[in-house]
């Protein structure tokens, strides 16, 4: 895994906000109230995008190069870096107990198998929310 990444950022500074794009995460967007919290909003989600692909095997992008990147005007492009082992350690996933009620059948036949009833419900969940892989 790849543990430093450096990536362009387009920053545009509108009346209330500093809006964040990004040329190799299309579709991506974040902001800031000043151009120091748009850029840090900008870490965190490339982090995110970045630790997103590593956990369903997408390789990651080649940053684009100044002059691939096309600004329109009051767009400032800045590259900013990521070390991912610091990302990766405040990502860790926190989990929280939830109750739930099955019919008894299927509970006995789960038991049977010895499924671990969280893992399922978890890969359920992200199935149904899209987020399969």
């Amino acid at each position: 895994m790849k543990e430093n990444y450096t990536y362009p950022i387009k920053l545009k500074k509108m009346p209330d906000v500093c809006l964040v794009t990004f040329p190799d995460f299309p579709g991506q967007m974040t902001e800031g109230e000043s151009q120091e919290e748009a850029v840090w909003a900008a870490r965190e989600l490339l982090a995110l995008c970045i630790s997103s692909n590593e956990d369903r095997g997408i390789e990651n992008p080649s940053p684009s190069e100044p002059g691939q990147i096309v600004t329109e005007e009051g767009e400032k492009l800045i590259y900013v870096h990521l070390w991912m082992p610091y990302f990766r350690q405040i990502q860790k996933t926190i989990y929280v107990k939830k109750t739930l009620t099955i019919p008894k059948w299927l509970d006995e036949m789960a038991k049977e198998k010895n499924v671990n009833f969280s893992a399922v419900l978890v890969k359920g969940l992200k199935c149904e929310l899209g987020m399969d892989s």
